[in-house]
């Protein structure tokens, strides 16, 4: 059953996609490892972890003084500001995972090494805000006082943020010829250990600060001032934006690589607030900065998920055009089968063969239509892959190896007409290079050929008869006047001996000259046709016992092979025994005495009966067989060359044709036609 057309396209699109592979994007192996991962918390507890914060019950006169200070005023707006804080540095730490994310996946995407790393940075940036969080909700307690330790991690935190930027960013514009190499593998190396080197010294920073017990100390735990080195920050976010990320962005240019440029502006705003405008923990510029800070990271965000959507859109684009281009491929590749398999002609495809010197030495099936099989007895679904001249090896001594050398050598298209002794076919062959190979078209122009032939032959006829005319009128008047003459001299001169032998010479000579003119007219013009239904088995007898004397007196054997049924003909049967029998005459003439074997076979082609007369005389030249119905041509010393002539005429003339092939030293065979009653 054939495939419909679009479904070729359909698995093409689905396979670029990637959606006919989601076996591979989701097996079952990830139901098991979530399953195991929301087992974790179970097995650790029963381990003894407790991830809880209670660990005893609270007195419940204790609960209800810290709901009492809870409600006081003062109290109530830190611990809002300390909530409100906590909302928008988590905001800020989520999207800068989420941009990893993203980054990586836009890297399998794109290959571009330079958004994850800078990626990493931030997402680094985002682990020390972590470490700042931790501190300022005292999950994690320094040795020196916590609340002298928030204020300064804020400032830790904005130096990080612009200096590991300033790294992820600096290292692309250090090296001129690019970063990171060409080879996918050497690419995400380069990924890994930079990421490794980010984290590591992230690490170690955050260790230094929880370590150091030399914290620097407010004059009031819960002040902010403009201090002196926040302006290294500042002098950073302003190198960022004004000269590093634009020369990045020239080197580097997307989407991402341009709004972590514009997302300098909201971090230097935050910079601003916080060092010059808020004196206070959770005051008003303190709020803003923190909401600028959590808008500084989300811009490179937005950025990059506008990488992906660019990519993914044109990824579509791509997909579509991929598309159409499958379905016009199936189209024309469903077009040219069509017209390979309906085609009359034979094309052929074949890929050069050559030895370690490169000499042609034979070339290989690339494929073939199904008409190869008709013209060249081949199966065109075997033959893909195997040598050509291993398959037919008749045909390198027909010239094709030599027609297809002469097709590379000249590198342009080329053509050969000739008769294959091999297939008994007059082929046309049209020989195209196509880079190390050729196609070739293989056409059977027997009927052209023949066609020509036969009316040239009925040109000659013409010439010839017209010739017979004038031969027969300009000498057998002059000729009836001779005799005419020599029967007059012969009455007066009757008792004379002598005058009488030349006078029966006269006669004799004449007679001869007569007989001559009739048969050239003969051979030369249609004559009237009396057709009738007839036994096309008793008209072979009859001329085969005519020619009965002239075979037996060479012993020349016989042999006969007719059909059962008395195939019936409509031609005339006088005419064509006078035609079967110049036949039999001329093939008994080519065979030696004794030895000589004369078979007649009855049979059918297609829808002529065929009349098949083979002997195995001395056979005729190949130059010659062209011309063998030719008048005045024939091969024997002795004969006017008339007798086929007169044949050909006369089965033409009752509808019939007529072919004969040979072989020199081995004999001929006649193949005579005539359409079934």
């Amino acid at each position: 059953m054939s495939e419909n057309p679009g479904t070729g396209s359909r698995r093409i699109f689905f396979r670029l996609s990637g959606l006919e592979d989601r076996k591979s994007l989701l097996s079952d192996k990830a139901f098991i490892w979530v399953a195991v991962l929301c087992l974790v918390p179970v097995v650790l507890n029963v381990l003894g972890v407790d991830f809880g914060f209670l660990s005893r019950e609270f007195d419940p006169y204790q609960v209800t003084r810290f709901i009492q200070t809870e409600q006081d005023t003062n109290i109530g707006l830190i611990l809002r500001g300390r909530y409100v804080h906590l909302i928008f540095v988590s905001v800020s730490i989520t999207i800068s995972l989420l941009t990893i994310v993203l980054a990586v996946v836009d890297f399998r995407i794109k290959g571009d090494i330079s958004t994850p790393i800078v990626a990493f940075a931030l997402f680094c940036s985002g682990i020390f805000n972590t470490f700042h969080l931790l501190v300022a909700t005292e999950l994690i307690r320094a040795e020196s006082e916590q609340f002298y330790l928030t204020s300064f991690t804020w400032f830790f935190s904005r130096l990080f943020h612009s200096a590991i930027l300033v790294l992820g960013t600096g290292i692309f514009l250090i090296r001129k010829k690019g970063f990171g190499g060409s080879g996918a593998r050497q690419a995400r190396n380069t990924i890994v250990f930079t990421a490794l080197f980010f984290v590591l010294l992230t690490v170690a920073i955050i260790l230094v600060l929880f370590i150091n017990s030399k914290v620097p100390q407010d004059l009031y735990p819960f002040s902010n001032q403009a201090r002196s080195y926040d302006l290294i920050p500042l002098f950073l976010y302003a190198l960022l934006g004004l000269i590093l990320l634009p020369r990045f962005y020239e080197k580097y240019p997307s989407v991402f690589a341009r709004t972590l440029q514009i997302s300098m502006i909201p971090a230097i705003a935050s910079q601003l607030y916080m060092a010059f405008g808020s004196t206070e923990l959770f005051d008003n510029c303190f709020n803003i900065s923190h909401v600028m800070t959590a808008f500084s990271y989300f811009i490179p965000f937005y950025g990059i998920c506008l990488n992906y959507l660019q990519t993914w859109k044109s990824e579509q684009e791509v997909i579509g055009q991929l598309h159409e281009e499958a379905v016009e491929r199936e189209q024309a590749e469903a077009l040219l089968s069509g017209v390979l398999n309906s085609s009359a002609n034979s094309i052929m495809a074949f890929r050069v063969i050559r030895d370690t010197e490169k000499e042609i030495q034979d070339f290989e099936w690339l494929l073939a239509n199904p008409s190869t099989n008709a013209l060249l007895g081949i199966d065109q679904r075997k033959i893909t892959g195997v040598r050509l001249f291993e398959t037919l090896p008749d045909l390198e001594g027909e010239g094709w190896f030599d027609f297809f050398t002469r097709v590379l050598q000249a590198g342009d298209t080329c053509y050969l007409e000739y008769y294959s002794d091999c297939y008994k076919k007059w082929f046309y062959l049209t020989g195209v290079p196509v880079q190390d190979g050729l196609a070739i078209t293989l056409s059977d122009i027997s009927r052209r050929i023949n066609a020509q032939q036969a009316l040239m032959r009925a040109e000659k006829l013409a010439v010839t008869g017209n010739l017979a005319r004038t031969i027969a009128h300009e000498v057998r008047n002059p000729l009836t006047n001779i005799n005419l003459s020599v029967e007059q001299a012969q009455a007066g001169r009757g008792e004379d001996a002598d005058l009488n032998s030349c006078f029966d010479i006269i006669r004799r000579n004449s007679g001869r000259i007569e007989q001559l003119i009739s048969d050239l007219l003969e051979s030369s013009r249609p004559g009237l046709l009396k057709p009738q239904e007839y036994s096309i088995c008793s008209i072979t007898d009859a001329a085969l016992e005519l020619a009965d004397d002239r075979r037996k007196l060479k012993n020349i054997s016989l042999h006969k092979n007719y059909p059962s049924d008395d195939w019936k003909v409509f031609v005339d049967p006088v005419m064509i025994r006078t035609a079967l029998l110049n036949i039999f005459i001329n093939g008994i003439e080519a065979m030696e005495p004794d030895r000589g074997q004369l078979e007649v076979i009855i049979g059918t082609d297609l829808d002529k009966i065929l009349v098949t007369i083979s002997d195995n005389g001395s056979g005729i030249a190949p130059g010659h067989l062209d011309r063998m119905f030719e008048p005045f041509f024939t091969g024997k010393t002795k004969g006017m060359g008339l007798g086929l002539t007169a044949a050909h005429n006369m089965i033409v003339n009752n509808h019939g044709t007529i072919d004969v092939r040979s072989e020199l030293g081995k004999g001929t065979t006649f193949l005579i036609r005539f359409p079934k009653v």
